[in-house]
């Protein structure tokens, strides 16, 4: 979901799937994108980025349909590489991707670190209003329905700066983990 949701913002710039900096397996393209050092204009980019990807009328704005629209067509792409990749049909193949050393066990770290498919793991069954929905209304500051680009920004930064641990405006790989580990559960739905 980090390529096409406001949360994506939210994503990059503060607890999204991180890796852990001393790591064994190779790390996997979402979990190097969280991986690096960002600081807030970073972030200030990538939330300008992905709102224009969002607004797809170009008016300035971000409504609840077009966060929508935006994940279907994130999900139907996830199905149609799931497809590909046969991954419905034949298991050994899913157990070799998941078993990066080939030592026939998969651990719990190449178990976190496997890519996980539509309707799969820690969200599955927030793909409606899930996670996209959370983060388009915590972004609706005056909650008009609408996102601006200024309260997309706003949102994204007010998340660094909790993740910011030592306030000095880089958000590290190891401040990202500690902020997780920090973070009460949230409860879904």
């Amino acid at each position: 979901m980090n390529k096409f949701v406001i949360g994506g913002v939210a994503a990059a710039a503060i607890v999204g799937a991180g890796a852990a900096i001393a790591q064994t397996a190779p790390v996997a393209p979402a979990q190097a994108r969280v991986a690096k050092t960002q600081t807030r204009a970073d972030v200030q980019a990538h939330v300008a980025r992905m709102f224009a990807r969002l607004d797809t009328n170009r008016d300035g704005v971000i409504v609840r349909q077009e966060v929508d629209a935006a994940q279907a067509k994130f999900a139907g792409r996830m199905q149609q590489r799931t497809e590909q990749r046969g991954q419905n049909g034949d298991r050994s193949k899913a157990f070799d991707r998941i078993d990066a050393n080939d030592d026939g066990n998969i651990s719990r770290q190449e178990f976190a670190a496997a890519p996980r498919g539509p309707g799969k793991g820690k969200h599955a069954g927030d793909m409606r209003g899930g996670f996209a929905g959370r983060i388009f209304d915590m972004a609706d500051a005056n909650k008009d329905g609408r996102v601006s680009l200024p309260e997309a920004q706003r949102a994204a930064l007010q998340h660094f700066d909790r993740a910011d641990l030592n306030r000095d405006g880089t958000l590290t790989p190891d401040e990202r983990r500690q902020s997780r580990q920090q973070m009460p559960a949230q409860p879904r739905g």
